[in-house]
């Protein structure tokens, strides 16, 4: 067993004398205040340097903390393990375990779906993603998981071979086209219903007839919820401010990953009784649940959705839970930088913007803005959007008394109108209108910023560091074309690639009436519309 020590500051707490390695103060402390320390024996601990993450054998540096173990392992090993059919060599016996068995298996690894034998368990899993899992059976496109290959033979092998959207009767020449399209009319159409029904009375005997049939519901609800989380390994969750919340105690995490180990380590057992469990006090409430890793907690079986695991706990287990109702649970699978639709085979990097995406493409956004149209899911969704776009300033100016609905416009306001720089440079003193040009001012004057490990460049925000590494150095691209399998960086760059399958020019020119892909091309054709005529000498 290893114990992990910081030797980032060692002082002695005698003499108060400070030590670089770690050798010296357990000299010094045998040496000069005659403490017991065997050397013979050896030791479990294992020193670094926590502080700036240096490896205090070879002051080489690192930008995490696992970076710097696994560097420890492997140039600074203190044991040594070797394997006994490859020779490889090992710092801990674990390691040496988990490489024997992914690789050292009696009989090979033989693939579960066809006769084919393989030498490591890598190579196995990459056959079965591959030609078993991911792969589509008509068009032979490669999907990144075998959810995705269903939707896409639902999507682009439909047994209905029309192509004609059933609302405005316009033809495509495409599915994904027709798709993209049917998304925007139906939400026009879904817009001009609600409007419709704006001012029609509300009947409290649509849903519920009395008192206690809602409470009877909400308390299904609460069942449902404990019965999901108790009996599989599904995760809780919330999400708020880019952050996501633990769903018990409401601890805030930059990443699911961290926040799924702090679930499962502090929160292993949902009461009904909870606090987070009363807060649902409502017959709609829902509750976001992460299936990226389900499976029954009773009997370990995996299941790859939340309707297969309800239908399981069901008929095997006797859960007590009612399929009936159905938006008391959101799934999701947040997997890091590859956040797919559960709708749909878009995949986003951030699960900000896939929320975005689910409320704008796959919500019956029935709730209207008064202001500007646009509709929400929930009125709670609303009264955020009012607060943030069209309340009346209650950010007010100290010297022109002039009302913001933001801060951050409050700030833009000051700066532009009457000269109040608020963001202060910590080295000179300089102050800046914006903490982006305060940041800029720290790499121009300072060489102080986010830097590449690669190539050095210095950038404003940490997310544009990570973005150039991704897109530079490590050439990532993890964005698939559904139609072509063109691979791309992001979302966006593959939006503009899927206008080429639509077959829609969205751009017109308003003399002529011709039409084109991109805006560029239409401003390149209105130059030759403004050119002055020049009478002929």
């Amino acid at each position: 067993m290893e114990v992990k020590i910081d030797i980032s500051d060692m002082t002695c707490e005698i003499c108060t004398e400070n030590f670089e390695k770690f050798e010296d103060i357990v000299k010094h402390l045998t040496a000069k205040h005659n403490l017991l320390y065997d050397n013979s024996i050896e030791t479990v601990l294992e020193p670094y340097r926590l502080v700036d993450t240096t490896c205090h054998l070879c002051l080489e540096k690192f930008t995490y903390f696992g970076y710097l173990v696994s560097h420890m392992n492997t140039n600074h090993p203190k044991n040594c393990h070797e394997c006994e059919t490859c020779k490889h060599k090992f710092n801990k016996r674990r390691d040496l375990f988990s490489h024997i068995k992914n690789y050292h298996r009696e009989g090979g690894y033989k693939c579960e779906y066809c006769p084919h034998k393989f030498n490591t368990l890598n190579i196995l899993r990459k056959h079965q993603t591959n030609v078993h899992l991911t792969r589509c059976t008509k068009c032979f496109l490669k999907l990144p998981s075998a959810a995705l290959k269903q939707k896409h033979m639902e999507q682009e092998h439909p047994e209905d071979d029309s192509l004609q959207c059933q609302n405005c009767n316009k033809e495509f020449h495409t599915k994904l086209g027709l798709k993209m399209h049917t998304r925007k009319c139906n939400a026009e159409e879904q817009i001009l219903e609600a409007v419709k029904n704006e001012n029609e009375p509300y009947d409290s005997t649509d849903n519920v007839e009395d008192g206690t049939v809602k409470r009877q519901s909400v308390k299904q609800i609460k069942e449902n919820i404990v019965a999901v989380l108790n009996m599989s390994t599904a995760i809780p969750f919330s999400f708020y401010k880019n952050k996501f919340n633990c769903f018990y105690c409401s601890e805030d995490f930059p990443d699911s990953d961290s926040m799924r180990d702090h679930t499962i380590k502090a929160h292993p057992v949902c009461d009904v009784k909870s606090k987070c469990i009363k807060k649902c006090r409502e017959s709609n409430v829902t509750v976001k649940i992460d299936i990226s890793s389900l499976a029954c907690k009773v009997c370990f079986e995996p299941m790859n959705t939340l309707d297969i695991l309800t239908d399981h706990l069901i008929s095997k287990h006797n859960a007590n839970y009612d399929k009936s109702i159905t938006t008391c649970l959101q799934p999701y699978r947040l997997i890091k930088d590859h956040m797919a639709c559960p709708h749909c085979p878009e995949v986003f990097r951030f699960f900000g913007t896939l929320l975005k995406h689910i409320n704008s493409h796959h919500t019956n956004n029935n709730i209207i803005c008064v202001y500007c149209g646009q509709t929400f899911r929930k009125e709670q969704n609303l009264r955020v959007h009012i607060w943030r776009h069209h309340k009346e300033g209650q950010f007010k100016c100290t010297i022109c008394d002039c009302e913001c609905a933001m801060p951050s416009r409050l700030y833009m306001h000051m700066a532009k109108v009457h000269g109040v720089k608020a963001a202060k440079c910590s080295k000179c003193g300089e102050q800046f209108a914006t903490q982006y040009l305060r940041q800029k001012h720290l790499i121009d004057a300072h060489n102080t910023g986010h830097k590449c490990s690669y190539c050095g460049k210095l950038f404003v925000r940490n997310s544009f560091m990570k973005d150039h590494i991704r897109r530079t150095h490590l050439k990532e691209k993890n964005v698939d074309c559904s139609v072509c399998g063109m691979k791309f960086f992001n979302n966006i760059l593959l939006r503009r690639h899927m206008i080429k399958h639509s077959g829609e020019k969205n751009f017109h020119c308003d003399i002529c009436g011709e039409r084109f892909f991109w805006r560029k091309g239409l401003v390149r054709h209105m130059g030759r519309h403004n050119k002055p005529n020049v009478a002929p000498m």
